[in-house]
């Protein structure tokens, strides 16, 4: 039932990052490449931003998720709106989301997973 469970929740990740990549696809964005980066084999998901915005180079990861055990570890997030309630939309649980990017006497006075 795990593994199962660890595939949906690929799923819901690979839904979240089509998702984002269709609204950062923006022509307030034209001067900005969008990559993203899914390694199913190890578990690991990007989204790149990257190009020129005038004279100063961009390259930020914008998203940084891994799949640990049967939970969605939120490494970095420098989303507008949450990945996490993204990953919430697309199926996910709070149970199964941990916001690894808070330490861990943070993340117990949220409503998401500690680990």
């Amino acid at each position: 039932i795990v593994m199962e469970r660890v595939n949906e929740l690929e799923a819901i990740i690979h839904a979240t990052l089509k998702e984002y990549l269709k609204d950062l696809q923006q022509p307030n964005n034209a001067h900005l490449e969008f990559i993203t980066v899914a390694d199913d084999a190890r578990k690991h998901y990007q989204i790149i931003a990257m190009g020129w915005e005038n004279y100063y180079r961009v390259f930020n990861m914008l998203f940084h998720l891994d799949i640990l055990e049967d939970k969605i570890w939120v490494q970095e997030d420098k989303m507008e709106d949450s990945i996490a309630e993204k990953l919430l939309e697309h199926g996910a649980t709070k149970q199964e989301i941990v916001l690894a990017y808070f330490p861990e006497s943070h993340r117990k006075r949220t409503e998401y997973a500690v680990k």
